[in-house]
């Protein structure tokens, strides 16, 4: 009988996905027939239906229908406005689950029903989401407590949405453009899996509440583990208002810029700062209290940011800042945003046109940029760059910032969350004073490999030459002539290395502290650097 209940789920949700695009197809196929007005008013109309369809169907099926409704109703940069105001409704609409099949969940996990575990326990839910209810409760000392309780047969439900969405990716060949949907399946799946397991979301709560522990303006409930296991989780207390009521806020007399200022620098200390961000910001779990103060109540989707991921980052922007195309491309491939077979001649070409448009901006044309404008210039490259891919751990990250921005526009449209983020990104991508010393190192490691192999180059180069293997076809003189002007620009060579090598050595004597030896090899740079301008005036 279960099974046949999931099957119907199944079924469900493909056919509400077909209705969808089905009804796209016929208004365009109209359209054609039709003036702009028309066109406009019905897609207005289809807009509005739609999304009423999704919320219903999400509020009766539950599971990842409501997770997906929630993330689009955060997208007010790009969505039309008549999926906003319909889908905004599943932040605080969705219906509560049977209390006696919650009662039981608790018994099962805390082996004890909750009236024997708290003092009070109230069976109306404070909120209900897509996986789970929360209900206020008092412990036995007094502290006020918020219960999270996994809905039960929650497991099933996800995985039979799961498997429906990857049907729906093999009917549209695992594409959309430059998205590549069954990496995106994969990625949503692993989080949604995730979310299931509260033990791990009390770490997360953790992990924030310790990194956030010296910022006031922020706060992380703490868990109460005793009264928390797989299927339960008891977080302290905590107030405020949601921060999508922009009217209550502004009626409280918080400054609404000012708390656009601390969402921005709050997620930029996560990103850049702790390596570690909260990745579901809909206004169900994030709340203003006064300051103002942001609260966050859920910790199930979260990031972490490896630190090879951090690495890659900083050599990418140095190769920007450079204007080193290939070692652009390189921090791309090595990051994973390029796969094998991937026109790399296209990506070069791409990327030095957009370092020529962007890096002579001035400092208002760049403080001026947007993340509209950022998506702008990836929709103008998507067409050129055909094996151009987001790799999994970005998936999460790029959904993060667009629900930031959508908020973020909510609440104060004139604010530009890139340019609070700025002191946050600039300091890490200069990096720790480690990374400027492995820095250093890595780059007089790579000097004098290339010193170490210049020789044998040279040699291999001038023994093809007096073979008469090059490509270039010239008489024996002028080969005679040719060698000698290349051994003395091979010598003007070695001492321009030599120079950079001392001049490096210079620079991580520094960095360790090491003054006397700093000093002897910032001489030495300049001699050799002296003698380097000598040679080739002379040649």
């Amino acid at each position: 009988m279960a099974q046949i209940r999931y099957r119907k789920r199944f079924l469900a949700g493909l056919f509400i996905a077909l209705r969808i695009v089905v009804s796209y197809k016929l208004v365009k196929v109209a359209g054609v027939f039709r003036s702009s007005d028309w066109l406009s008013a019905s897609l207005s109309g289809l807009h509005r239906r739609n999304a009423a369809l999704i919320r219903e169907k999400a509020l009766e099926m539950k599971g990842v229908m409501i997770k997906v409704g929630q993330f689009l109703s955060s997208r007010i940069d790009f969505l039309p406005d008549e999926y906003i105001e319909e889908l905004s409704r599943l932040q605080d609409q969705v219906p509560a689950h049977d209390f006696g099949e919650i009662r039981q969940r608790i018994i099962e996990e805390l082996g004890s029903a909750p009236e024997d575990i708290f003092s009070e326990f109230d069976p109306e839910p404070l909120a209900a989401a897509s996986l789970g209810q929360v209900h206020r409760a008092v412990l036995r000392d007094g502290r006020e407590a918020a219960v999270k309780v996994q809905y039960p047969g929650i497991e099933k439900i996800i995985e039979t949405d799961i498997r429906m969405f990857e049907f729906l990716i093999r009917l549209m060949r695992g594409k959309m453009g430059w998205i590549n949907l069954r990496v995106l399946h994969e990625e949503f799946s692993r989080i949604v899996r995730a979310e299931l397991d509260y033990g791990q979301e009390g770490r997360n709560a953790e992990r924030f509440r310790t990194n956030f522990r010296e910022d006031e303006r922020v706060v992380i409930p703490r868990v109460y583990w005793e009264f928390t296991r797989g299927k339960v989780l008891t977080l302290e207390f905590v107030r405020g208002m949601k921060i999508s009521e922009c009217a209550a806020i502004k009626a409280s007399g918080m400054d609404c810029r000012k708390l656009v200022n601390l969402l921005a620098e709050t997620y930029a200390k996560m990103i850049f700062v702790h390596g570690f961000f909260h990745g579901d910001p809909h206004p169900g779990n994030i709340f203003v209290a006064e300051g103002p103060t942001l609260v966050f109540v859920d910790f199930g989707m979260v990031q972490a940011i490896s630190d090879s991921t951090r690495r890659n980052l900083r050599r990418y922007a140095r190769a920007i800042v450079e204007n080193d195309t290939a070692g652009i491309i390189e921090a791309l491939e090595r990051m994973g945003f390029l796969i094998e077979g991937a026109d790399y001649k296209a990506i070069a070409e791409v990327t030095q046109d957009l370092i020529d448009k962007y890096r002579y901006s001035t400092p208002d044309e760049l403080k001026s940029l947007t993340v509209d404008d950022i998506g702008d210039e990836i929709n103008n490259i998507r067409g050129v760059i055909d094996n151009f891919q987001v790799p999994n751990y970005f998936i999460l990250l790029g959904r993060t910032i667009g629900m930031l921005n959508g908020m973020a526009y909510r609440l104060n449209p004139e604010v530009n969350i890139i340019e609070i983020a700025k002191p946050y990104i600039r300091e890490f991508f200069r990096g720790s004073q480690e990374d400027v010393v492995n820095q250093a190192l890595g780059m007089l490691k790579k000097k004098l490999g290339e010193l170490v192999d210049l020789p044998a180059q040279a040699h291999a180069f001038l023994k093809k030459a007096n073979r008469g293997e090059l490509s270039v076809r010239i008489g024996k003189a002028e080969i005679q002539g040719v060698a000698r002007q290349l051994t003395s620009l091979s010598d003007v060579m070695l001492l321009v290395i030599l120079t950079v090598n001392a001049s490096t050595a210079g620079l991580f004597f520094a960095l360790m502290g090491n003054q006397t030896p700093s000093l002897v090899a910032a001489g030495s740079a300049v001699l050799l650097s002296l003698l380097s301008i000598f040679r080739l005036l002379k040649r």
